[in-house]
C-alpha cells in the first residue's frame, strides 16, 4: 500500500504517522487515549488495504477526522482539526513564499520586479534585494495584528515598505548638513574632519547622504542645500584670495590691514585695493563651485547605496540664499544640471526642488528672480527643478524670517514634514516614520451607485467605512511606532550617532528612541479619489461641480480625522496624497477581480494618485490647478501637482514660468511640469522623438531611445524599462494640459 503525497510522490503506508499526529492532538487536551490512537491507525489501514487503492495525505486525514468524530473523544477531533487547519496555513505560506521566489528568479512578475523604480530588479543584485524584501514581507503575516491584516487582505488597505516594519526602520529625513559639516561626523570606519572648501564640502555631502541612506528605507533630502553649503565657498574664496596675495604681489603695503573674516566676495573694499587678486579669487572660486557641484551631481548618480544598483534617494532644496555665495551655489547646480553628465544625459538624482518666496525670488526685483528664471530654463530642459511654494498660508505660517531651517521644503516624492506639535517647526533633523494608505475606491465602490445596488450613493454608510477604514491605518501606524520606538539608538548608527535625527548624540547606544522620534510623523495616505467620485455618483470630481464638493468634504473628513487623533494619542499623525507607484496597480487588480471591469473605475490598469484630476481627463492647465490646489492645504503630510505640456518645453520658457507661478499664486504647496525628454543614444539628440529620431533619422526598431518619464515625483531610467505596467500604462494615457 502507498500514501499519495501532496508533491505527487508515492511512498509506503505507515500506520505510525496516523498515531502520532492523533496522539500530538491528544498531547493538547491533557489526556492520551494511546488505545484510541491504534485503533484508528489500524482501521485506517484496514480500509486502505480492503479497498486496494493508494489514499492521498488528504484523503487520510480526512479518515482521521471521521474516525475521531465517531468517538468520545471529540475534543481530540476538534484539536485534530485545528492543527491540521494550522499546517496547511502553513504549507500554503510557505508555497506562496515559493513561487514569490520562483517570479524573481526568472523574472516572471513584473508588478513585482518593478515595484521600485529605483531599484533593477533584473539585475542580481536586484533579486537578491528582492528575496529578502519579499521574505521580510511574509514574516509580518505571523506579526500583524488580525484586524490589520484583514483590512489588507480586503483590500482596504495598503501598509507601505512591509519588508522593514518587523526591524523598526524609519522612513526618511531631512538631513542637517549645516551641522554635520561644521562639527564633523564620523563613519563606520573613521572619522571626518570638518572640510575646508566648498569642493571637499560637497563630496562631503554625497558621503552623509549615502551613509543615512542605509539607515532608513525612504528618501534622504537637503532642505537647504544653498545655505549650508555657503561657508564652504567662503571658504574657498578666501583659499584662493590667500594665494593671489602670495603670488601676485599686489598692494603689499596694505596687507596687514586685513583680517580673515572680512575676506569675502561681497567685500567693496577688497575690490577696489586688490582688483586683480580679487578677480584671480573669485574666477578660482566660480570655477571651483562649478566643479563641486558637478561633482555632487555625478556622484549621486553613480553610487549605489543598497542592493539592486539602487541610488539614493535624494532630494537637495535650493533657492533663498541671497548672499554671492549662495548664489554662486545655487547657479552652479542649476547650470550643470543643464549641461548634464557626461554625454548629456539628464540627471535622475539629487531630485531638486526650487524654494518660491516672494520677496526673495518671485519678482524681477527680487535679489534672486534671476536664479528662478534659471531654474525655470533647468526644469524646462531636464523636468526639475520641481518648485516649492513658501508663501501658501499653510507653509507661511511656520516661517521665521533670518531661518531658512522654517522654509518649507520636501523631499523629491511630496513628503512634508515641517509642523510638530512637540515645538520643532523646522525641518532638518526629522522626517517620516511611516505611512499606510486607503483605497477609496473600494469603498465607493460598497457604497456607491457603480454596482447597479442602489440610485442614490449611501454617503452615511460611506462615511461610517471610511472612518473604519481609517482606524485600521492608524492603528498599523501605531502598532509599527511601538515597534520603532523600542529600538536602541545603535541599530539605526549612523543617523543617531551622528545627530543626523535631532539630538541623537545626547542619547546613548542602548536607549530607545522614542523620545526622539516622536517629533516625526506617522501618516494616512489615499488614493484614488476621482476613482471613488466615480463610483459614487458616477462622475469624477473634475466632471461636476457637485461631486467636487463631495470630494472635498470627503478629504476634509480625513484630515479632521487625523488632527483628533493627533490630540487623543499625542504624536504627529498627518494626512497624505500618497505618492502610489506599485501600489496605483495593486489595489486596481484585487478590486477587478472582486467587481469586474467598470467603466472610469477599475477599466484601467492604474487608479488616479491620491486626488489629481485623471491623466487621462481633457482640461486645461489653469483648470486642472484650480481644482487641485484646495487640497493641498488639506494634506499636511505632503502633496504635489503637475501639468502635462505637449511638444519641447524648452522653446517656450515664458509660458512655462507663468504657469509655475499661475500654480504658486494658486496656493498649490508642491508644484512640478511634465513634459517627454526622449534621448536617442546614436546621436545623443534629446527632446521629443516619435518613432524616428529628427536628427539623426534613426528608428526605434533599430535604434533604442530612452523614454525619460516622471513618477510619483522623482525620475528614472526610461520607463519603458523602470516603470511597473500599471505606471507605464498611467503614462501611455496622460493627456497635454497646454
Amino acid at each position: 500500500m502507498y500514501v499519495i503525497k501532496r508533491d505527487g510522490k508515492r511512498v509506503a503506508f505507515d500506520p505510525t504517522r496516523i498515531y502520532q499526529a492523533i496522539e500530538k492532538a491528544m498531547c493538547e487536551t491533557g489526556i492520551i487515549h494511546s488505545e484510541l490512537c491504534l485503533s484508528v491507525a489500524q482501521s485506517i489501514e484496514a480500509y486502505a488495504r480492503d479497498a486496494q487503492i493508494d489514499l492521498t495525505v488528504e484523503q487520510i486525514q480526512d479518515l482521521v477526522e471521521e474516525e475521531l468524530m465517531k468517538s468520545k473523544r471529540k475534543d481530540v477531533a476538534k484539536k485534530y482539526i485545528l492543527y491540521r487547519d494550522k499546517r496547511t496555513e502553513e504549507r500554503f505560506k510557505r508555497t506562496q513564499l515559493y513561487q514569490v521566489g520562483q517570479n524573481i528568479v526568472h523574472t516572471l512578475d513584473m508588478d513585482l520586479i518593478r515595484e521600485n523604480a529605483n531599484l533593477n530588479g533584473e539585475s542580481f543584485s536586484g533579486k537578491m534585494s528582492k528575496f529578502g524584501s519579499e521574505f521580510a514581507k511574509w514574516c509580518v503575516n505571523f506579526s500583524l495584528p488580525q484586524h490589520i491584516a484583514d483590512a489588507v487582505e480586503s483590500n482596504y488597505l495598503y501598509i507601505h515598505d512591509l519588508d522593514q516594519y518587523l526591524i523598526g526602520t524609519t522612513n526618511c529625513i531631512f538631513i542637517p548638513f549645516g551641522q554635520l559639516l561644521r562639527e564633523g561626523f564620523s563613519t563606520s570606519n573613521g572619522s571626518i574632519r570638518p572640510p575646508q572648501s566648498i569642493m571637499t564640502a560637497a563630496a562631503l555631502v554625497t558621503i552623509i547622504f549615502q551613509n543615512q541612506q542605509n539607515a532608513q528605507y525612504g528618501g534622504v533630502s537637503a532642505n537647504m542645500i544653498d545655505h549650508d553649503l555657503a561657508p564652504y565657498v567662503g571658504k574657498s574664496f578666501r583659499k584662493h584670495f590667500a594665494k593671489g596675495l602670495q603670488y601676485l604681489h599686489e598692494n603689499t603695503a596694505s596687507r596687514e590691514l586685513i583680517a580673515e573674516d572680512c575676506i569675502c566676495m561681497e567685500n567693496e573694499w577688497l575690490q577696489e585695493q586688490y582688483p586683480i587678486t580679487y578677480n584671480y579669487a573669485l574666477n578660482e572660486t566660480v570655477n571651483e563651485t562649478y566643479q563641486a557641484a558637478e561633482s555632487m551631481i555625478h556622484n549621486l548618480n553613480t553610487m549605489s547605496s543598497r542592493a539592486g544598483g539602487q541610488i539614493p534617494f535624494s532630494s537637495v532644496n535650493y533657492g533663498t540664499c541671497t548672499s554671492p555665495e549662495g548664489r554662486l551655489l545655487i547657479q552652479a547646480i542649476l547650470e550643470s544640471t543643464i549641461s548634464g553628465l557626461g554625454n548629456g544625459e539628464t540627471p535622475i538624482f539629487p531630485q531638486q526642488i526650487f524654494k518660491c518666496k516672494k520677496g526673495i525670488n518671485q519678482r524681477p526685483e527680487d535679489p534672486n528672480y534671476d536664479l528662478f528664471l534659471l531654474a525655470v530654463e533647468c526644469s524646462a530642459k531636464r523636468l526639475y527643478p520641481n518648485f516649492a511654494n513658501i508663501d501658501a498660508p499653510f507653509n507661511l505660517q511656520y516661517y521665521v524670517e533670518g531661518n531658512p531651517d522654517t522654509e518649507f521644503a520636501t523631499m523629491g516624492c511630496r513628503t512634508r514634514n515641517i509642523s510638530d506639535r512637540f515645538g520643532w517647526n523646522h525641518l532638518s533633523g526629522k522626517g517620516n516614520l511611516s505611512f499606510n494608505t486607503i483605497n477609496l475606491v473600494h469603498i465607493g465602490l460598497e457604497h456607491g451607485i457603480a454596482l447597479g445596488e442602489r440610485t442614490e450613493a449611501d454617503e452615511e454608510k460611506f462615511n461610517s467605512a471610511l472612518d473604519h477604514a481609517m482606524q485600521k491605518a492608524l492603528d498599523a501606524l501605531l502598532h509599527r511606532f511601538e515597534i520603532q520606538a523600542v529600538q536602541k539608538a545603535k541599530a539605526s548608527d549612523f543617523m543617531m550617532r551622528e545627530g543626523v535625527w535631532k539630538n541623537g548624540k545626547t542619547i546613548r547606544e542602548s536607549d530607545s528612541v522614542r523620545e526622539l522620534i516622536k517629533h516625526g510623523s506617522l501618516s494616512i495616505g489615499f488614493i484614488g479619489l476621482a476613482e471613488c467620485m466615480k463610483a459614487m455618483y458616477g462622475k469624477h470630481h473634475a466632471e461636476d461641480d457637485a461631486v467636487y464638493k463631495r470630494a472635498l468634504e470627503v478629504i476634509q473628513r480625513m484630515r479632521s480625522n487625523c488632527d483628533r487623533w493627533s490630540e487623543e494619542h499625542d504624536l504627529n499623525i498627518s494626512l497624505f496624497a500618497t505618492p502610489a507607484e506599485g501600489l496605483s496597480g495593486k489595489f486596481v487588480k484585487k478590486d477587478k477581480q472582486i467587481y469586474g471591469s467598470l467603466e472610469g473605475i477599475t477599466d484601467r490598469a492604474y487608479y488616479t494618485n491620491s486626488f489629481h484630476v485623471p491623466v487621462y481627463y481633457h482640461l486645461s492647465a489653469a483648470r486642472k490647478i484650480e481644482l487641485e490646489a484646495p487640497f493641498h492645504e488639506l494634506c499636511n503630510a505632503g502633496a504635489i501637482s503637475y501639468i502635462e505640456l505637449d511638444g519641447n518645453a524648452r522653446n517656450n520658457l515664458e509660458a512655462f514660468r507663468k504657469i509655475v507661478q499661475y500654480a504658486l499664486n494658486k496656493d498649490i504647496s508642491y508644484f512640478s511640469v511634465n513634459h517627454p525628454i526622449d534621448r536617442c543614444h546614436a546621436c545623443g539628440y534629446e527632446g521629443v522623438i516619435g518613432d524616428t529620431c529628427p536628427n539623426c533619422h534613426a528608428n526605434e526598431s533599430e535604434q533604442s531611445f530612452s523614454r525619460l518619464r516622471r513618477v510619483t515625483g522623482y525620475l528614472t531610467g526610461s520607463y519603458t524599462e523602470r516603470f511597473n505596467p500599471a505606471k507605464q500604462a498611467e503614462v501611455r494615457d496622460r493627456v497635454k494640459h497646454l
